[in-house]
């Protein structure tokens, strides 16, 4: 039986990622991360494949996840080493002091509480 999804693309994603961080100008710069393209648009095929070919697809996505994890966590402590060793006013801190990233669905679409449309 197939799949009532559709996979919206990215932006929509980006969006809802940066209102729940307050970090709404971050979306357009996200947006042009390579990595994050190449997931989108691995997602996209995945949303439109059978099962088994959509799960081998989503494997792949998830090499590209991974890859956006390690920078997220190399981002942080370049920041955190530099505002370390220098007082940095207004710093705003690694992601860890940001907001806790809301649940994933059953669908694996992370649901915004102002955007739980997704």
């Amino acid at each position: 039986m197939p799949s009532s999804f559709v996979f919206s693309g990215h932006p929509a994603y980006l969006e809802a990622a940066a209102q729940q961080l307050d970090r709404p100008k971050a979306a357009r710069g996200a947006g042009r991360l390579v990595a994050l393209t190449a997931l989108a648009n691995l997602c996209a095929q995945a949303s439109r494949a059978d099962s088994t070919a959509g799960a081998a697809i989503l494997l792949k996505a998830g090499e590209f996840r991974d890859q956006l994890a390690v920078a997220l966590r190399a981002a942080d402590a370049m920041l955190a080493d530099v505002a370390a060793a220098r007082v940095v006013p207004g710093f705003a801190g690694p992601a860890d002091e940001l907001p806790a990233a809301p649940a994933v669905s059953r669908a694996g679409v992370r649901k915004s509480p102002k955007r739980a449309s997704l």
